[in-house]
Formats: C-alpha cells, structure tokens, sequence
C-alpha cells in the first residue's frame, strides 16, 4: 500500500511537471474526455478513466513482484495526456494490462560480466558467472585430459575479465549457456579486402575464414563471382570477446638424426666411395611446456631432455687411389702401296710398346683393354678417359690401337666389316637400336650401359635392346 501511495504522488507530480490537467470528473465517471496513457514515454493505449489505468497498472506491478523471491525495483514514469479521439477507439482492459506489462521496468540486483572494460553482459547470480566462465574453459580442460601424454598446468584468458554487483532490468539477465555463447560468439567485425591479381572470391573467403555465401550477403553488388583487381569487398567476421589460453606438459619421443663422416681411402680408387659403417639414427624423450591459444599451439618451450639411445654415425670411404692411365694410342703401321690406285687404308698390326707395356694390336687385346674399365661411370656425351657414354667407350677402346671410330652409336653400325650373330668374335662392335658394346665372347659383351651400372658386362641372349649388326674392326 505504501508502494502505491508512493507511486500515486509520482503520476500526480508528473502530470503537474507536464502541464496536464485531468479534471476532477475525469476521476468520477462524469466526463467524455478520453486521455492517452504513457509509460516511460510509450503509449500505452486510450483510456476513460485515468485512475482506472492506474488501479490496473498497481495491480500488475504487485503481482509481478509477487513473482520474485527478492527485492525488486520498477521506476516507471506515468502520465496522461488529453486526446480527441472517439470513445470506439478506447483501448479495452485486457489489452491495456497486456501493454502495461510488457513496458514496465522490474529492475532487479544481478552481475555483470566486463571484458577488458567493457560490459559484455549480465546473470543472475555470482554462482551463475562462474558458472559461465567454467563453461568457457571446459572443452580446452576435457580435451588434454584426454591425451595420455599430456598434464594441464593452467588455464587462464588473455583478457581480463571482471564481475561486478548492480542492478539491471530483467530482461537483460541472460542464463550462464546465454552468456556463454554471447562471449564465444561476440560481436560481428567488418573489415575491407583489396582484391589483388589472381585473386577469386574462393580464395578470399579461405583466406579470411568465412564462407562465399557470407562474401556475397556482404557485398549485395557483387556481378556473381565476377572480381577485378583493386576492387574493394567487405568481409564479416565473427569477433570473439575471450581467448582461453591453457599451458600443458607434453611428453613425446624425437629422433637424433646420425651425422655423416667421410674418410678417405688409399685402397680405393679415386671417384669411387663405400658404406664402412650405416648410420642410424638416435632417439630422445622430451618434455616441453606447450601454450595454446583457443586450442592453437603459439609457443613450446623445451624444459627437459633425456637421450634414450645415442645415434650411430655413417660412415663413408671416399677413394683417394689414382686410377690406371691410359695406354698410349698405338702408331699405326703402313704397309706400302702395291700400286698407285690402290686404296686400302693401313692397319694396326704387330706390337707397340707403350707406358703400359707391350699391347698387341689384335682383337683379343682389344678384349683386354676394355675389361680394365669395367665399373666406370657412364656420362652421357663423354669418350674417356674416366667416364663414357656407349658409343664414346668403343670409340675410346679402339682409339687406343689406332683406330678412330664416330662418337655415334648410329655411325658405328658402318665401320669395319659386317658379321653375322652366330660368327661373333671377340673384339666386334654390337650395334643395337641406339646402343653399342663390344663382344668379349661366351655369349657375353662388355659396354657403357647407363648411369645407374656404368661399364658392365651382359649377356647377350637376355639383353633387351635388339641386334641390328655386329661390325668387325681386326681380322
């Protein structure tokens, strides 16, 4: 009662502030005037009787504060004002009550929740605030106690944040999930994007984290996906208010990679290396202290380091021998002509001496040069001394007795005199498609195979390039 003798002068010195008169039959029944009614500035409806809409606006706020279990506060502000209206459009009792209900102001005792400053909003209770801050950190909590190998250190946000005491309308108050969502979730932040070349609008929404949809609700005057440099596109990002940041021991396992060691060896021809011992690599267990932000690793501090198993270094022999020279190329011995038009061309025949000793110019010597080269590396377009292409190897073998063949696999097919495949001799040139060797006998040839084997012996039954011809160069 006391509350509405006090809310009774309110209206009254309101009405007297404003300059409205109600007459004294408008409290009586005995007048047509109609008046509008407002709260807090709102029109409320159109009513008769002023003291009735107050009579009903009193019994409204008593039942609304019947509904809470504490002490509430309503500041309305009432106040009539004179109309001319016609008395068909005077607003009903239920609809008034349903119009004063939803304007009245129950202003209650609550906490806000403050973000760097800033309210963000509020609930009820303390409890409730905690409650929501509980709610925040929970899934970043659960998820590294889910991992075997990792032990939570702390949990904390990178912005501060506050709880203050005071005193709100009801309809702010929000439930701890509400506020919640309303912190994770923020506000909506816009920023501008200067499109560059090769730019599409896919690439920009990966780029920036949203969806082409939201581009195009973003930028309505878009031509579809019709983009040009320096066109400028709006992009709308969800702006979170707080960022949980957990610190977290994490145990793992890394290797030790092994070092590499060279040494050289007398033993072993120059450009020549082998494994002497394999490497293998180590193995340490760590701990280091990991901080994420929003489930994001930004720093990992190693804090302890333990070898498990120390790494095994590879070891390689790197020859340093100098290889066999060479021997020197043979002269040629000229036979005299028998007569003026003879054409035949002079052949190597008999003993040279050379550096290397005494090297017979026949086939089966030739056979015996070309076996010391075996393992040599193969290089396309070379002819000797130390690396060969196929028809460089023949070419260079046959160099070394006089004899100078093209450096084509392709022109050797026409050198010395052709024999057929059941004939062969040691010492013949096998020409086959793009590839060349020299039959050493035993259904075997000796050649420049390729980068992978170098110089090697096959067998000519399982080779898998076809014979075109086989060329003899010594009778």
């Amino acid at each position: 009662m006391k509350s509405f003798k006090i809310l009774l002068c309110t209206v009254l010195l309101t009405l007297l502030l404003t300059g409205v008169t109600i007459p004294a039959l408008a409290y009586t029944g005995g007048s047509s005037t109609v008046y509008t009614m407002y709260i807090n500035d709102e029109q409320v409806g159109i009513v008769k009787f002023p003291a009735r809409a107050l009579s009903i606006y009193d019994d409204i706020e008593r039942r609304q504060r019947g509904e809470y279990q504490e002490e509430v506060f309503i500041d309305s502000k009432i106040y009539f004002k004179e109309t001319n209206v016609g008395a068909d459009e005077i607003t009903d009792d239920d609809e008034l009550a349903n119009s004063i209900e939803e304007l009245i102001d129950i202003r209650v005792d609550a906490y806000s929740i403050d973000i760097d400053g800033t309210r963000v909003c509020y609930v009820k209770t303390m409890e409730d605030a905690q409650e929501v801050i509980y709610n925040i950190k929970a899934p970043y909590i659960e998820k590294i106690k889910e991992k075997e190998d990792s032990q939570l250190e702390d949990v904390a946000f990178k912005q501060d944040i506050d709880f203050q005491e005071g005193i709100t309308s009801v309809k702010n108050i929000l439930s701890p999930e509400k506020a919640a969502e309303a912190i994770l979730h923020g506000g909506q932040e816009i920023k501008e994007y200067r499109v560059q070349e090769g730019d599409s609008l896919w690439s920009i929404a990966q780029q920036n984290h949203v969806s082409v949809s939201d581009l195009e609700l973003a930028n309505p005057d878009l031509d579809g996906d019709i983009i040009q440099p320096e066109d400028i596109i709006m992009i709308g990002q969800q702006k979170k208010l707080l960022t949980t940041v957990t610190k977290e021991k994490v145990r793992y396992s890394k290797e030790i990679p092994f070092e590499t060691e060279t040494k050289e060896d007398n033993g072993l021809e120059k450009g020549k290396t082998k494994v002497v011992q394999q490497g293998e690599n180590g193995k340490k267990d760590i701990v280091a202290l990991v901080t994420r932000e929003d489930g994001q690793e930004v720093s990992r501090d190693i804090i302890e380091e333990k070898v498990e198993k120390e790494p095994v270094k590879h070891i390689i022999a790197k020859g340093t021998k100098e290889k066999p020279k060479p021997a020197p190329r043979p002269k040629p011995v000229r036979r005299p002509a028998t007569n003026s038009k003879s054409t035949s061309k002079p052949k190597s025949s008999g003993n040279t001496t050379t550096d290397r000793g005494t090297v017979s110019g026949s086939a089966s010597s030739v056979v015996d040069f070309a076996m010391k080269y075996k393992g040599y590396k193969y290089v396309f377009g070379t002819s000797g001394p130390n690396t060969f292409d196929c028809s460089g190897f023949t070419k260079y073998v046959y160099s070394q007795f006089g004899v100078s063949l093209p450096h084509s696999s392709k022109s050797q097919r026409s050198v010395g005199s052709g024999v057929s495949k059941e004939n062969l001799k040691p010492g013949d040139i096998l020409c086959f498609s793009g590839h060349v060797g020299l039959y050493i006998g035993g259904n075997q040839f000796i050649h420049a195979s390729n980068k992978k084997d170098g110089v090697k012996i096959s067998n000519l039954s399982s080779y898998n390039k076809r014979l075109i011809t086989a060329r003899r160069i010594f009778k």
